[in-house]
């Protein structure tokens, strides 16, 4: 078993062609760059992780293993919790979606079925069903978000819900008690929506500071995800989850060196 390993989050947005009039090209992935990137990367050998089995699986090598040898009983239960997900070579990733577009179901669910892989969706929660109202008010076209049976059959394969407020703003950019509101309700009405545990949050636009960190742990989540650059390893702040974002222009030599240099120098 590895004993360093380290787990890269990948961060997508929509998949499909992008528009030609979009504001935000790139936050489109076309869906064979998508399948393309996926099948290298089980080539390559990673183990493909919802952020709760990353959790999981951090938890046990780093803050329960050595008390596991000792034979202490939460270590023992880490241990039985990590079983089945332990990847001999030390290679996770974790598959990220932010905003909850239908193009996640539409684009890349099946690819995602059709390679047995696992990823974590974080949903507006105001807007399941709705469309796209932050980036509207932007300039950017419409967009279907997706729906609640959408979520629950996505849930029911094996994908994670995460949450991502309300309604999608800037939270260092509002009151705190608002800010609160939009981090803690979002987990509470996926909750009711989906019948399950909520455990991770995304900040609208990477947009986070100390302060909004604490409330994303006041709020009961296990973790959040931020926009910048690096990976999940020792000594990682769970509340400020580092990922690679992935983008209309990642052509498949662009995507190889962002894996292969995230991997080397952070």
């Amino acid at each position: 078993m590895a004993k360093n390993p380290k787990f890269t989050i990948l961060l997508y947005h929509k998949i499909g062609k992008y528009p030609s009039n979009a504001k935000f090209p790139g936050l489109y992935v076309a869906e064979d760059d998508f399948d393309r990137q996926i099948k290298y990367l089980k080539n390559a050998g990673y183990s493909f992780l919802t952020l709760s089995d990353l959790k999981t699986l951090y938890d046990y090598y780093y803050n329960y293993n050595n008390k596991y040898k000792a034979g202490d009983s939460a270590a023992a239960a880490a241990s039985d919790a990590a079983h089945g997900l332990i990847n001999e070579s030390g290679k996770y990733v974790s598959i990220t979606f932010d905003d909850g577009s239908k193009s996640v179901y539409t684009g890349g669910f099946k690819i995602m079925r059709e390679n047995g892989v696992k990823a974590t969706v974080f949903m507006v929660s105001e807007l399941v069903g709705g469309i796209n109202e932050w980036d509207v008010k932007n300039g950017e076209n419409s967009d279907e978000m997706l729906s609640l049976q959408d979520l629950k059959e996505m849930s029911e394969y094996g994908i994670e819900i995460g949450a991502h407020t309300l309604t999608h703003p800037r939270l260092t950019e509002i009151a705190p008690e608002d800010a609160y509101k939009e981090i803690s309700l979002s987990k509470k009405s996926l909750e009711d929506l989906l019948g399950g545990s909520v455990n991770f949050f995304a900040y609208p636009y990477g947009d986070y500071d100390a302060a909004t960190e604490k409330l994303a742990e006041k709020a009961g989540f296990y973790g959040a995800c931020v926009t910048k650059t690096g990976i999940v390893k020792r000594g990682a702040d769970f509340f400020a989850l580092r990922r690679v974002a992935i983008r209309h222009n990642t052509d498949f030599f662009k995507f190889k060196r962002k894996i292969w240099k995230v991997g080397l120098f952070y």
